[in-house]
């Protein structure tokens, strides 16, 4: 009989093998999975740690905590550990056939994966924390107070005219306002917050028994806000967008066009097998920013892109984990010599990613094509919520793509539909999206052209079905070897639960540990990565 988390080590195998056939990668670089029962006590108590809310939410915050973590210990009914865990190996796999390529002499290391930690990464929204700058700790308090309103459709589902569920998803202030209006709830939306969140509830209750499900869902998303109808998966893939997406890829990669191979720049062993590649992070939130993270720590030189500093971005509560290993410099594109900058950023860059609403950057002359036509050569990467087709230019957030795809109901049922544990949709989306990266780069290294990586949040959802099915109907652990799973590794980068980064833009700030390793001793060179720094003026001289 296998332990939960020993089970959750053969699913790894199981989706790691099926993300290979998928994706049509085939690693050189060997993967292990690592499961160790320690995990479980070591990350329980890491919770009571690190907790940076003042007054009322700290208790919030603790409870998230605990919840989410006892979770990563319990058996999954819709599988999001073993996912997380085979794409994260398969994204370090690819790093080290990278690294070997841009240097012959580099030694052929073994990834392993800690199945327990990889749990951890699609929870990372509650882990992070901070200390020492006290403006920061004001301004994430504050986005916080924010985020948790009646409308947070992670939390708080409605019954709509019809005894459907609706939830509304709304991280933004301005798509508050325009959810608020199309609800007709009679209240300023700055007054919509967390203090008042039990009479909130009432309203929002009240306004929405006043629509049919299919209809507010309608009015929501052409009035510019993002609200779904709950449906099951079957209903999902019935609609016009559910086909479009499951016909999808995981990722989409393209050939654009033609260009040399690159040298990038000076490789810096040190540093990380990224090192000397640039790229340009127009991304917000967290899934695009979990996937140039990850580009972070393998060593790159990411630059953000914002208009405010990291210390007052309007949802700094969502985004801290998301700014680890970057840069930032502040432009408006509406500015129109600030525009200018940023056009001649994205000359220089090796890989642009984007993850804000297709269509948006377009009224700047920076569309995905336009892209391609200012730097030949360049990696485009995209990561929108839906297909690349049918509702592309519709917003959407992780956890209505949970709600959308029917994970939700999966999850719980019908009457009672149940979010998965922390926010993988935005998480396991980000690490997909940086697989499609790495594929452009191996190929751009060998081959040169230029190219455009296309992820999706929904196409994400519906990988989490696909690997809850195969383990479902026959891959259960007295059918599978055990081939790729370790136990009792030792790893210096596991010794702690969250890892201290000093001297950032935020303060000192801890980060949970990464799952992957390719060295078991010694000081791990992503937690040196971590770091980051605002008010820059370019890509860093590394």
């Amino acid at each position: 009989m296998s332990t939960v988390l020993e089970t959750k080590g053969l699913q790894a195998q199981m989706c790691y093998e099926d993300l290979k056939k998928r994706t049509g990668i085939e690693p050189q670089t060997e993967v292990q999975f690592a499961v160790d029962e320690k995990r479980k006590g070591e990350i329980e108590r890491a919770v009571w740690t690190h907790n940076p809310f003042p007054g009322v939410l700290k208790p919030v915050l603790l409870s998230l905590r605990l919840k989410a973590v006892s979770r990563l210990f319990e058996p999954e009914k819709v599988l999001q550990t073993g996912p997380a865990a085979a794409i994260l190996a398969l994204d370090e796999a690819m790093v080290q056939d990278f690294a070997r390529l841009r240097d012959p002499e580099e030694v052929n290391k073994t990834v392993y994966c800690d199945v327990a930690f990889a749990g951890l990464q699609v929870i990372r929204l509650y882990m992070c924390s901070y200390e020492g700058n006290r403006e920061f700790i004001r301004s994430r308090y504050e986005s916080a107070i924010r985020v948790d309103n009646a409308l947070n459709g992670s939390f708080y589902k409605y019954e709509t005219r019809d005894h459907r569920y609706f939830s509304a998803h709304v991280y933004y202030e301005s798509q508050k306002k325009i959810m608020m209006e199309t609800l007709k709830i009679p209240k300023k939306p700055e007054d919509f917050v967390f203090r008042s969140l039990l009479s909130d509830r009432k309203l929002t209750a009240q306004a929405i028994r006043k629509w049919d499900a299919p209809d507010l869902e309608e009015a929501a998303f052409q009035n510019g806000a993002c609200g779904c109808m709950l449906r099951d998966r079957t209903e999902w893939e019935h609609t016009e967008v559910g086909k479009a997406v499951t016909s999808m890829p995981l990722f989409r990669l393209l050939k654009t066009g033609e260009a040399q191979p690159k040298s990038f720049g000076a490789y810096d062993q040190k540093r990380g097998p990224l090192s000397g590649i640039k790229v340009l992070d127009l991304t917000h939130i967290i899934a695009g920013p979990a996937c140039t993270r990850l580009l972070a720590e393998a060593g790159a030189d990411v630059l953000m892109i914002r208009r405010k500093d990291y210390l007052h971005q309007e949802q700094a509560m969502l985004e801290l984990d998301g700014w680890a290993g970057k840069n930032s410099i502040q432009l408006d594109f509406n500015d129109p010599h600030q525009l200018i900058e940023a056009k001649r950023l994205i000359k220089e860059a090796d890989v642009v990613i984007s993850s804000y609403q297709s269509g948006s950057l377009d009224q700047f002359g920076l569309s995905p094509e336009e892209i391609h036509q200012m730097n030949p050569g360049v990696i485009y990467g995209s990561l929108v919520c839906f297909s690349d087709t049918v509702w592309r230019e519709r917003p959407g957030w992780a956890p209505c793509a949970e709600d959308i795809t029917g994970l939700s109901i999966r999850n719980g049922s019908r009457e009672k539909p149940v979010n998965l544990n922390g926010v993988p949709l935005d998480y396991i989306p980000g690490m997909i999206l940086f697989a499609g990266v790495m594929k452009a780069l191996l190929k751009q290294k060998t081959e040169g052209g230029s190219y455009t990586v296309t992820g999706s949040l929904t196409r994400g959802g519906c990988w989490l079905h696909e690997c809850t099915d195969l383990w479902e109907n026959g891959s259960g652990d007295h059918n599978m070897s055990r081939s790729l799973l370790v136990k009792d590794v030792h790893a210096g980068i596991w010794d702690q639960v969250f890892h201290k980064v000093e001297r950032t833009s935020a303060g000192t700030v801890y980060f949970p540990s990464p799952a992957t390793v390719s060295e078991l001793s010694g000081v791990d060179r992503r937690i040196a990565n971590m770091c980051f720094h605002d008010g820059c003026s370019g890509f860093s001289e590394r």
